[in-house]
């Protein structure tokens, strides 16, 4: 039963994340993450890891649109003391523990993106004439939680109890929105399985 799940889970994610070619690449490894991290979030191991009956956990929970409510402000993502805030610009030198660094066609803007591998996340930035900004921050590491405390592998009640219920839901996909930055949270199952941090554009 678990693995007909992770398969399915697999199937979703493939099927929601495709505004890029290097989203499909990244929802495998977050597959293949949360396939190896069957114990959920670090979050739940520390609540003691409540675990639902098959039956429900099968249940595919309908998250209902609240209207997308914009406040004021910005997603920030904070990470070894460095603040990494979509739009704003990127220093690789304070952040320097990436694993891989590559350029790819921008999705956004014209010419070519980096995406910065720091195994834990990817972080992708645009290029402009007077430096790298970032673009997306995409979680791969269910133990990697927001500025906030969301983890991949964590609830939807998790999620409201952090952010609020003024998201907009578009499908699996719950976007919140500050000033021109967002937070897409895509669920499965009532799961948290992908989190990006991005610019608005």
């Amino acid at each position: 039963m678990k693995k007909m799940s992770k398969v399915l889970l697999l199937c979703v994610i493939l099927a929601v994340l495709t505004a890029c070619g290097r989203e499909a690449t990244l929802a495998g490894n977050l597959a293949q993450d949360i396939t190896m991290n069957t114990g959920g979030s670090q979050r739940d191991a520390e609540k003691g890891g409540d675990n639902k009956e098959d039956g429900e956990a099968e249940q595919e929970t309908e998250v209902s649109d609240c209207g997308k409510q914009k406040e004021e402000g910005a997603f920030s993502f904070v990470y070894e003391g460095v603040t990494l805030t979509p739009g704003e610009f990127f220093d690789q030198s304070a952040l320097p523990g990436y694993s891989d660094v590559a350029e790819v066609p921008s999705c956004a803007f014209d010419g070519n993106d980096k995406v910065y591998d720091y195994e834990v996340f990817e972080l992708t930035a645009y290029i402009e004439e007077d430096g790298e900004r970032v673009y997306s921050v995409y979680f791969i590491d269910p133990n990697m939680p927001t500025t906030e405390g969301l983890c991949l592998g964590d609830t939807v009640d998790d999620m409201k109890s952090l952010y609020g219920e003024g998201y907009e839901a578009e499908g699996t996909a719950c976007t919140y929105t500050r000033g021109e930055t967002l937070l897409i949270i895509i669920t499965r199952n009532d799961i948290v399985v992908s989190i990006e941090y991005r610019l608005d554009r």
